[in-house]
């Protein structure tokens, strides 16, 4: 009897890790958190309505992983982006202050990019688009909508783990 248990207990097992492989098990896939596997992942985020927010504030993947990011405004009427940013509060505020005069024929970015690790282009009301970049090393990376006035409300973090 004692071996019919652990052969039932098995079967079970094996039934459920092999349809947690069939369903994507990581639930990397779309998901808010990203991937911790190194294969590619695609996240979704979008913005809240009408508000000056992301409707995430915090996605995860792991370092090197190619990552797809499909951003969704919600606004009817508003423009927005997705800016990954290296560094702080500092570089992110002086990339929104000389996208300032860039204008939107230039997603609102300045000519120099060297503190910017991904952008998606601007996206109208209720429009999708999308950006697809290597995930840099492990750390904590700021992301922001660059649209005069959006900072520093519209913000979030993306978390980068080995």
């Amino acid at each position: 009897m004692n071996i019919w248990l652990r052969m039932m207990a098995f079967t079970v097992l094996a039934a459920l890790a092999m349809a947690l492989v069939a369903c994507g098990g990581g639930g990397s896939g779309g998901s808010s958190s990203g991937g911790q596997s190194s294969g590619p992942v695609t996240l979704e985020i979008g913005s809240k309505g009408e508000e000056l927010v992301f409707d995430k504030t915090e996605l995860r993947v792991a370092a090197g992983q190619t990552v797809t990011l499909r951003f969704k405004n919600n606004s009817a009427v508003q423009q927005h982006n997705w800016i990954l940013i290296k560094g702080g509060d500092a570089e992110a505020a002086a990339i929104v202050n000389a996208g300032l005069s860039t204008g939107p024929a230039a997603n609102y970015l300045p000519a120099d990019k060297s503190n910017i690790l991904a952008e998606s282009p601007l996206a109208n009301g209720n429009e999708t688009v999308e950006v697809t970049f290597t995930a840099p090393a492990a750390g904590t990376y700021l992301y922001i909508c660059t649209v005069p006035g959006h900072y520093p409300l519209m913000q979030g973090k993306l978390i980068v783990t080995n």
